[in-house]
């Protein structure tokens, strides 16, 4: 048998007596591919030794040698796992065929193992890649929240309404209004073609590009002038196909109650006139980043006491057919008819799943009571309704005057990098931020020293403090910290959840940058976190700066 099988190539075979023998060989060489037993054995039989081997040796593939006699125990070993049993004693083609069968079965089962282990490994980068996007989507949303407004501008005899929704995290809609002088007020929607990302992307262009006021003069520019200027800008920005943005722009001199009205490819703008027929403002010109050399006409309305402007994206009424126009004039014409019915009655009745992004924008010729409404607590709703967990501890919101940061529970490393981030954003974007620690029990020193970073950039005030906490903050001398703690702290908006999901290096960087933000305010804090920045620091330069 030996011989036969070093003349197929296999090389090096080796020899065991027995049962007991073949566990000690096994045992120094636990790479062998291929096991022949016999049955029949003194000490230790075929299959008590295949039953050992399954789990000692993995990798082995077991053929069993059985006369007549031992037919039925090799029908056991079959089940048992051997591969293939032969008479003895087998002829060699009959040996070749079965070993040649046996080690190509060994050789399809590693590869099947090793590309088992491959998916693995691209499926746990996927998600890893997935949950990062998803993080850096949620944070997008903070930073383009920021570019909305947030606070009417005061406007004698007027009332302004605006609802935005964005189809996913971030979208392409955009609005403005804005108080030119004593006399105008400037307003304007853009919506930039497509979803998501690019479509963000292209309206914080459109809105770094564009400009109100003639800079010599210091008056408002035509809205046809406006668009003019932010076309020819935007075209000499890119040259990428399929890249546009539609919008309508509109000034109005409240001296005079007159409004001149600007669209570049935009939807109808909606003049409900008091007791007469709605009037439609169709498009002056093409869609913005088309032509260079586009050009753009005005046309002019009369305000008068209980009129009503409609400014909207195409989210509203996406098929923007004659019958749809029809049906938003009549919700329009309903009495006391708000953005949110308007929204409520078109847009959340008609959409499915994939919902477009929409803004809604109502100019009304009467005194009122005007505010925005930009989408945020329509999230935090919806996350109020998902499942919560005891992992969500950071918690986020808007309200008019601050973005709002919230720790609850039991606040460790393993939140401190979104933490950190969504904090970083809305300070990058300018707007105050108040972190919220009502609900807060407890604070590691990473979280305590990512709340000293935060606070370390302006901007923040921090509320709700409780003594447990407040006596950290004592402790690890963070006295910029404590003079941010407000007593009389204002009404929090609703806030929603922010799961964390940080890679491992994000997580270390984090960690080592609290503590040395720690170690820098004090003698004390420095001996303490000593051992704790220098392992970091090595586990860093040993992994290259990755984890």
């Amino acid at each position: 048998m030996k011989r036969a099988l070093e003349k197929l190539g296999c090389a090096p075979v080796l020899e065991a007596a027995d049962g007991i023998a073949a566990q000690e060989v096994l045992c120094r060489h636990a790479d062998v591919a291929l096991v022949l037993t016999d049955i029949t054995m003194p000490r230790m039989d075929g299959l008590e030794l295949l039953r050992w081997g399954r789990e000692a040796v993995p990798g082995a593939v077991w053929i069993v040698l059985s006369g007549v006699e031992t037919f039925d125990s090799a029908v056991a070993a079959i089940r048992l796992g051997a591969f293939d049993f032969l008479p003895k004693s087998p002829h060699s083609e009959e040996l070749a065929v079965a070993v040649r069968n046996a080690l190509e079965r060994r050789q399809l089962l590693a590869e099947r193992e090793r590309l088992y282990l491959e998916l693995q490994r691209k499926v746990h980068e996927l998600e890893q890649t997935s949950e990062a996007l998803r993080r850096d989507l949620q944070r997008a949303e903070v930073i383009q929240r920021a570019l909305l407004p947030h606070s009417p501008p005061p406007m004698e005899g007027y009332c302004i309404q605006a609802v935005y929704r964005p189809g996913q995290h971030v979208g392409g809609d955009l609005y403005d209004v804005v108080r030119l002088g004593e006399r105008h007020l400037a307003f304007y929607l853009a919506d930039a073609t497509g979803h998501g990302v690019t479509s963000a992307m292209l309206s914080v262009l459109f809105k770094q590009r564009l400009v109100l006021v003639d800079a010599t003069s210091g008056l408002p520019l035509s809205p046809a002038a406006v668009l003019d200027a932010v076309n020819r800008s935007i075209c000499e920005a890119h040259a990428a196909p399929g890249l546009f943005l539609t919008a309508v722009f509109g000034l109005l001199d409240t001296s005079n109650a007159s409004l001149t009205v600007a669209s570049a490819g935009h939807p109808p703008v909606l003049h409900l006139r008091a007791g007469r027929e709605t009037r439609l403002v169709r498009r002056t010109g093409p869609a913005l980043g088309l032509a260079h050399d586009a050009q753009y006409h005005e046309e002019h309305l009369q305000i008068a006491a209980g009129d009503r402007i409609l400014l909207y994206t195409d989210g509203l009424v996406p098929s923007g057919t004659e019958r749809d126009l029809h049906r938003l004039q009549q919700v329009l014409a309903e009495q006391r008819s708000s953005v949110q019915d308007i929204l409520a009655q078109l847009h959340d009745a008609a959409q499915g799943a994939e919902r477009d992004d929409v803004t809604v924008l109502l100019l009304d010729a009467h005194a009122g009571a005007s505010w925005f409404d930009n989408g945020a607590e329509g999230r935090a709703a919806a996350a109020s309704r998902a499942p919560r967990t005891e992992q969500d501890v950071v918690f986020y919101g808007e309200a008019d005057e601050a973005a709002w940061l919230a720790l609850r529970g039991r606040a460790t490393w393993m939140q401190s990098d979104v933490f950190h981030e969504t904090g970083q954003a809305v300070l990058a974007a300018q707007r105050p931020l108040v972190l919220d620690l009502s609900a807060c029990e407890f604070m590691d020193s990473t979280c305590l020293g990512t709340v000293h970073e935060l606070v370390a950039r302006g901007g923040v005030t921090l509320v709700g403090v409780a003594p447990g906490v407040h006596a950290l903050f004592e402790e690890l001398s963070m006295g910029d910290v404590l003079a941010t703690v407000r007593r009389d702290a204002p009404a929090a908006p609703e806030l929603y959840a922010i799961g964390a999901g940080s890679s491992q290096a994000a997580v270390q960087q984090r960690i080592l940058q609290a503590h040395e933000a720690l170690s820098s305010l004090s003698t004390r804090n420095r001996e303490e976190f000593r051992d704790v920045v220098e392992s970091l620091r090595g586990d860093q330069q040993a992994g290259g700066g990755h984890g």
